[in-house]
């Protein structure tokens, strides 16, 4: 699947529990190996990296998976 990495700022990220984690601020990709690293997300007062690995659908928002408790 190829998107321009453009049309993801700004989508809402939401766990695989079905909470909002933030939105779309930042993405780090390594360009030596052409693959997405992390997504920077933004929030009220600072930005969390959640690891590309952990993205397990991309549509209208992007699904990543929940941490274990």
């Amino acid at each position: 699947m190829v998107m321009r990495l453009s049309k993801l700022y700004g989508k809402q990220i939401y766990n695989t529990k079905g909470y909002y984690v933030g939105y779309v601020d930042e993405i780090l990709i390594d360009i030596d190996r052409g693959q997405g690293k992390v997504l920077a997300l933004g929030l009220p007062s600072e930005k969390v990296g959640v690891p590309y690995n952990r993205v397990t659908a991309i549509g209208d928002i992007i699904l990543v998976k929940a941490k274990e408790e």
